[in-house]
């Protein structure tokens, strides 16, 4: 499935700084994707309205059983206010038992630096799984 390309939600002046978060996101089986892109296609929808939401971008990686997720906010408290609401609150609580261990990333960068690509969202990740225990 080819990525899902960055889609913006909002136009900011170029130094504007803005909140962004990665995710790589496994599954434990392939049986679990189709549920896992019903409660996608329901979370897009929730993006277009969300407020404080810049844009983002989606790649699935189906044989790996893998998704890797990106979004940037205008703060911390929209990410927060999103990650709270349905249906991703939902989704969350149906998803998590068919899920491996997930890895987030947050960090900060301006609206000019926007979309983030693949290859930064996964060094970060990268990063971050290496200094966990037994990675």
């Amino acid at each position: 499935m080819p990525p899902l390309p960055w889609t913006s939600r909002a136009t900011l002046a170029p130094d504007t700084e803005c909140t962004v978060m990665g995710s790589r996101l496994p599954l434990r089986s392939h049986r679990s994707i189709p549920r896992f892109m019903l409660w996608t296609l329901r979370i897009r929808r929730q993006l277009a309205d969300s407020p404080g939401l810049v844009g983002y971008a989606l790649d699935a990686h189906l044989v790996d059983k893998t998704f890797w997720t990106v979004s940037a906010w205008t703060g911390r408290p929209e990410l927060a206010s999103f990650d709270r609401t349905d249906p991703h609150a939902a989704a969350k609580s149906a998803i998590g038992p068919a899920m491996l261990p997930t890895t987030f990333v947050f960090w900060s960068c301006t609206a000019a630096d926007l979309p983030v690509s693949w290859d930064e969202v996964r060094r970060r990740i990268d990063a971050v799984e290496t200094r966990r225990p037994g990675g």
